[in-house]
């Protein structure tokens, strides 16, 4: 169990809400918080395995030309798309 105190602006969206769409004020707070942490914990992880790039980069010095990633990405969706660019 939960209790949480909204202001009354978001208070009359919620209940607003659910009005419209027959769903409790419950369900669309449990929705919220579903795809809010599974947002941050995405978003964890990805600082994560940023951080582990980057501490494998100074150890070996390996990274990709920024000109020659800029060239890819910009053909992507053409005819001419490449294969990513190699260390």
């Amino acid at each position: 169990m939960l209790g949480v105190r909204l202001d009354t602006d978001l208070e009359q969206r919620l209940a607003a809400l659910a009005e419209r769409t027959h769903r409790s004020k419950s369900h669309h707070a449990k929705e919220a918080l579903k795809r809010y942490i599974e947002q941050e914990e995405a978003r964890e992880q990805a600082d994560r395995e940023t951080l582990t790039r980057w501490e494998a980069y100074k150890e070996n010095g390996e990274s990709v030309n920024n000109q020659a990633m800029m060239d890819w990405l910009d053909d992507w969706g053409t005819e001419q798309e490449r294969a990513c660019p190699e260390k």
